[in-house]
C-alpha cells in the first residue's frame, strides 16, 4: 500500500538507514546518517507514484499525496 511504497522509496535514498511512515498524523520519520535535500526526498517521491512533501508541491496544485492516500 501507499505506507509500503513512500517508505520503500525513502529507504532507497543513499543515506537513509530507516524511515518509518504513518498516515494519521501523515508524516514519515528518517534515520538517516547524512544530510539529505528535500529535492532528493522529493524525486524519490515523485518516483515512488506521485506523492509529495507538504509544502513542496504548487500552491495551486490539488493533489496532496498519492493516488491512493488522498
Amino acid at each position: 500500500g501507499c505506507v509500503k511504497n513512500v517508505e520503500k522509496a525513502l529507504g532507497q535514498i543513499d543515506g537513509v538507514n530507516k524511515a518509518t511512515v504513518s498516515l494519521n498524523p501523515p508524516q514519515a520519520i528518517m534515520e538517516v546518517n547524512q544530510t539529505i535535500s528535500n529535492k532528493i526526498m522529493q524525486e524519490a517521491l515523485s518516483e515512488a507514484g506521485g506523492y509529495s512533501i507538504a509544502g513542496e508541491e504548487d500552491k495551486n496544485s490539488k493533489k496532496s499525496g498519492g493516488g491512493c492516500c488522498g
